[in-house]
């Protein structure tokens, strides 16, 4: 019974408030914040561009598009025309007025934010195949290929490829997933080198280069749980967060799992008592080169926020975000102006700027492995 009692028990830091401003000693100020709606919304998908244009998609299939100007946010417009859920923003990596968005409708939509938010271009499957839900969507940044990720559509998921200029697709694999397809991501500087993840456990690994999906397959990588986000931390090293808020970071090269970081490690290292309260929402790289992994907790009011430094095979205490009003569900961060851009269940949109430089940094070890599939060269 005292067990029981003890599990209960709300989640809280482990040590004192003035061992955690020491320990997180890397500082960052809220430099601005604004509530998308005066009734609360939920944040679920957020990007941000080099010249600080944030879009951010709402619960009412809506998005909003913002700039970030000095020490405010300024509304540019808002974009409707999904029917269904926003499950990706993107900007086009070449035009800042640019911006994708994908929806369950099945549709792809290319918006321009300077003529107030009109849709330019829809993208759009072959006439007689099923609507397919996308899940997911990126582009490379040589701007002139992307790649969405769909639901599964009798008993197929789809990684359907485009070329922006057109309207119709280029081709797609359908073999290498066999559940929802979650995350794709496209190696930085690249636009042949792409990394998908889905419900099915599997983090995949193309060269488009290749003629057909079999060929172009060159690592099947078994996370063990399904893939919630994949974020590149270099031009080798690919980070995935779990549907169950585990971290595991992989060399793409090699096939090689570098090191994994289970949900009550990342719990106690952010100095919190309850690693089930505990949540991961992603990770990202400093102009300085530290890879960091952002994290928060449920417990009390939601706004601890809080972030890890990687370190060979070590988590390092980094960040406090004093005065996070809100669990954090999406985070970008701009190196050329060291900010980090934060949204989450509150419907805020919070800038956090650096006051100085520098956690840590370093690699790891591994492991490998390889599987199957086929179909059409995307371009």
């Amino acid at each position: 019974m005292a067990d029981i009692i003890e599990n209960l028990e709300d989640d809280r830091d482990t040590i004192s408030s003035e061992e955690i401003e020491k320990q997180f000693n890397k500082k960052y100020n809220l430099l601005a914040e604004t509530a998308v709606t005066l009734r609360q919304s939920y944040i679920n998908k957020l990007d941000v561009n080099q010249f600080l244009k944030i879009a951010i998609s709402l619960d009412d299939n809506s998005l909003e598009v913002y700039e970030l100007n000095n020490s405010s946010f300024q509304s540019i417009c808002r974009l409707e025309g999904h029917d269904k859920k926003v499950t990706e923003v993107v900007f086009h990596p070449k035009n800042e007025f640019l911006l994708f968005s994908t929806s369950h409708d099945g549709s792809i939509k290319l918006w321009d934010i300077r003529i107030k938010g009109t849709c330019v271009k829809e993208f759009k499957g072959e006439e007689d195949s099923p609507i397919r839900p996308y899940e997911c969507m990126d582009v490379a940044d040589t701007g002139n290929i992307f790649c969405s990720g769909s639901q599964l559509v009798e008993d197929e998921s789809y990684l359907v490829f485009w070329d922006p200029r057109l309207t119709n697709s280029l081709g797609a694999y359908w073999e290498s997933h066999t559940e929802d397809i979650t995350q794709v991501k496209f190696k930085p500087n690249t636009n042949s080198i792409l990394a998908s993840g889905a419900g099915d456990g599997l983090i995949n690994i193309f060269n488009l280069q290749e003629e057909d999906e079999d060929s172009a397959l060159d690592y099947s990588l078994n996370i063990g749980n399904s893939v919630e986000k994949l974020h590149w931390l270099s031009n080798e090293e690919l980070s995935c967060i779990t549907q169950s808020n585990d971290m595991q970071i992989w060399e793409a090269s090699t096939g090689d799992l570098v090191k994994e970081y289970s949900r009550d490690k990342i719990a106690r290292n952010i100095k919190r008592s309850r690693d089930d309260d505990c949540y991961v929402v992603d990770t990202f790289l400093l102009a300085d080169g530290t890879k960091c992994v952002l994290t928060g907790s449920y417990g009390g009011n939601g706004n601890t926020l809080r972030s890890l430094s990687i370190s060979g095979k070590r988590l390092i205490p980094c960040t406090d975000f004093v005065g996070n009003r809100q669990v954090v569900r999406c985070c970008r961060y701009d190196t050329h102006k060291n900010i980090l851009i934060t949204s989450g269940e509150s419907g805020l949109i919070s800038a956090w700027s650096a006051q100085d430089t520098g956690c840590m940094d370093t690699p790891v070890d591994g492991k490998d492995s390889k599987v199957r599939a086929l179909r059409h060269r995307p371009y």
